[in-house]
């Protein structure tokens, strides 16, 4: 190669001197500088090369890939030099020969030119290995489930303890340690929430003989069992509550109900509810009455007196107000003085009467007069004082009521003085029904409405429920199991700074219901900002509060509309909130259906969120009665069916089952710590979960885009893995909605 280029560039100043030769010819000169350039491998900028000499020069490039501005020229000069980018990953190498020439004389010098490899970083897809299951279940997972519509088994349409049991596989399937069954015992609804018999079990369901028999079967399992339980209010079936209304006074019961009769303390009384009549005294009234409306002032007033006077027709001629009285409806009065309304009229009703402003039968708002709470029964003869917000029956006798937080068929239980509430009979009695079920086997407990059970007073509602767990767990320690009875609440009030976090000063655990929220809002916003942060407040508000905290997250329940159309019912989203709800620290329930991608709202029914699973294409044992049929048949179709998604690699089911077995396989997702990885980006939310030697990175893209994060923790090892994922270096590549787990 020397060669060819001497020759060349000999040739070159031959032309460029000509062949007459200068006698006696000066004394040639020539010198370059630097003597090597260095250059990336993408390296586009130029860099010079200096040239002295008192003669005439040329320069030849070894290789194509070196680029002069000019190649020959006479004395001193300055020449860029540039090179290609480099496609190869070995380094490369070549020269830039200079000759230079003068009255027959030559002189030679040379640059070195290197180039680096294009080392570019070699793109990995991530494939998932995780370790392989040991068995040992260690997620702390429940399956929230209704009994009516999860399974049935005897062809009857309502799902029963027996349909549970042959389904044992399925919930094992999906990894889970426990199941929050809906309330078992004898009630009127569907839903069982108007308890008639706290120690017997609903017949629909099976005998106490298939309820062993199911405990049992999920215990040999891993699989433990809670029941939900209600303790604000019973049903109006129960034994207590039918003595009670069929002699009020002299009931051994009655104080187990809130009567207004009685002394009940009053800060049980208020919020949400009514007083609901026991029909055992006289409120209607059948005989001559004149009505006269007082509209004068402020506070409004009738007063009603037997009279011996002609009874009238109603005033249909543009009447400005309305006796509504039994059967007859709105009659209308007639105006015999400013802001003053009469009539005199027969009644007979066996309820009594309204005062309206308006005959519209669509009742707008505000224009109803009636009474108030405990104080709706009219005095003949006695002004009576109307009232336009609550607007109760105005009623002719004395009749003995009971407060329902929720609804007449739900009376209110009577716990007492909070201080003293353990000695209350029916403290006494949930307690002993509850101890049965203990020793049957029963794990745990959920319990329904603790923010009513005083009517949203926190220090009363956290007095009586850390008596009535005391009060259960002595019970559980006595049948001989080891450690404390799982405990649950439905502290549904407000959020969780204010009042959620503080009813664990009377649970070892509550829903945490702002969760659910909090995931919903990141997938629709596409913006993961705070999450981690969220997470650890609730975590450490609980521990704060008592140091055995367990804070139990969801993302939707049987009184909600459905996760999905929260999140416009994407399938995306709907996986990746399992993904997050089953690798965030916590106790994690999942909701009947949730894992099948179910959408719903309570628009027509609370059955419409109370779906009954579809186990085959076909749908031959779908509990539908339990829900008296009130399902939706766009949704209940074959692709949504268990058998449908079990085959489905891609499913929605598929993923609850692969991140519930991640979660149960490695400690530190299960019941680590949960630490912030910080990560760029505001569609990541990213953290490590670590317990004892065992360290995972945790990272999510929420966004529904391709986003790209630096990651300096090493990527050898993924162990989960939630749509795509690459890296190559440092950078990890997060397709739409994927999540990824590395084991560090």
């Amino acid at each position: 190669m020397k060669k060819i280029l001497y020759l060349a560039l000999s040739a070159l100043l031959l032309v460029a001197c000509g062949e007459k030769q200068k006698e006696q010819p000066e004394t040639l000169s020539l010198s370059v500088s630097p003597s090597s350039l260095a250059f990336s491998a993408e390296d586009a900028s130029a860099k010079l090369i200096n040239v002295s000499t008192n003669g005439s020069w040329v320069a030849v490039a070894a290789d194509s890939w070196i680029r002069l501005d000019k190649d020959s020229g006479s004395g001193n000069a300055s020449i860029a030099v540039k090179v290609d980018a480099q496609e190869e990953q070995t380094g490369r190498s070549a020269n830039i020969v200079f000759v230079a020439s003068l009255g027959g004389q030559e002189k030679q010098a040379s640059v070195t030119v290197n180039q680096s490899g294009n080392i570019k970083p070699v793109v990995v897809e991530i494939v998932p290995k995780p370790a392989e299951f040991d068995g040992n279940k260690r997620a702390s997972t429940t399956y929230q489930l209704l009994i009516y519509s999860f399974a049935d088994s005897n062809g009857d349409g309502v799902g029963d303890f027996k349909g549970i049991e042959n389904h044992l596989d399925y919930l094992d399937g999906l990894g889970v340690t426990a199941l929050w069954l809906s309330p078992a015992h004898p009630a009127h609804s569907y839903h069982g929430y108007d308890v008639n018999d706290y120690f017997a079990l609903n017949p629909l369901f099976g005998t106490e003989e298939d309820f062993k028999s199911l405990i049992d079967a999920a215990h040999a399992k891993g699989i433990e069992i809670y029941m939900d339980y209600v303790l604000n209010h019973s049903g109006t079936g129960t034994e207590w509550f039918k003595s009670v209304k069929a002699d009020p006074a002299g009931s051994p019961y009655r104080d187990y109900y809130v009567l207004s009769t009685g002394d009940y303390p009053p800060e049980a009384i208020g919020g949400m509810g009514r007083w609901a009549s026991l029909g055992d005294g006289k409120t209607g009234y059948k005989g001559r009455l004149h009505f006269k409306v007082d509209w004068t002032g402020n506070t409004k007033y009738v007063t009603v007196t037997e009279t011996a006077g002609a009874a009238q027709s109603p005033n249909t001629s543009h009447p400005e107000r309305w006796i509504h009285i039994g059967n007859k409806g709105s009659l209308g009065l007639y105006k015999t003085a400013d802001n003053i309304y009469e009539i005199t009229l027969d009644v007979d009703t066996d309820w009594g009467f309204l005062v309206r402003t308006s005959n519209d039968e669509s009742w707008p708002a505000g224009t109803k007069y009636g009474g108030k709470s405990g104080k709706n029964v009219i005095t003949l003869g006695q002004p009576f004082a109307l009232d336009n917000t609550e607007a109760m029956d105005i009623v002719f006798g004395q009749t003995t009521s009971y407060w329902a937080s929720f609804d007449a068929s739900m009376p209110d239980l009577n716990y007492g003085a909070p201080d003293d509430c353990e000695n209350s009979r029916a403290f006494q009695s949930t307690v002993s029904s509850a101890k049965k079920w203990v020793d049957m086997g029963v794990d745990g407990f959920r319990l329904d409405a603790v923010v009513w059970v005083y009517a949203k007073s926190l220090e009363a509602n956290v007095k009586f429920l850390d008596k009535w767990y005391q009060a259960v767990n002595e019970e559980y320690k006595l049948a001989g199991h080891d450690g404390n009875i799982f405990m649950v609440g439905e502290a549904w009030d407000g959020n969780h700074s204010n009042p959620e976090k503080y009813y664990y000063k009377g649970l070892p655990s509550n829903f945490e219901f702002d969760y659910g929220s909090l995931v919903s809002g990141m997938l629709r916003n596409l913006n993961a900002t705070g999450y981690v942060d969220a997470v650890n407040l609730y975590l450490t508000d609980h521990t704060a509060q008592r140091a055995d905290a367990i804070t139990s997250i969801f993302l939707t329940n049987h009184d909600q509309d459905r996760f999905a159309e929260w999140v416009g019912k994407s399938e995306a989203k709907e996986k990746q909130a399992g993904a997050l709800l089953l690798s965030t620290p916590g106790k994690p329930f999942v909701y009947q259906g949730e894992e099948l991608g179910y959408w719903g709202t309570k628009q027509n029914g609370d059955e419409y969120v109370r779906t009954p699973i579809m186990w085959d294409k076909a749908g031959q044992d779908c509990a539908k009665k339990g829900v008296n049929n009130k399902v939706d048949s766009n949704m209940l179709k074959a692709d949504i069916s268990v058998e449908a998604q079990n085959a489905a690699d891609a499913s929605i089911l598929r993923v609850y089952q692969t991140w519930s077995r991640l979660r149960n396989t490695y400690p530190a997702l299960a019941s680590g710590e949960m630490t912030k990885a910080g990560l760029s980006g505001s569609s990541i939310a990213s953290w490590y979960m670590t317990s004892g030697s065992q360290k995972l990175l945790v990272i999510h893209n929420v966004a529904t885009s391709e986003k790209k994060v630096t990651v300096t923790d090493s990527m050898e090892k993924p162990v989960g893995l939630l749509g795509t994922a690459s890296y190559a270096g440092t950078e990890l590549t997060l397709g739409p909605n994927s999540s990824v787990v590395f084991e560090l």
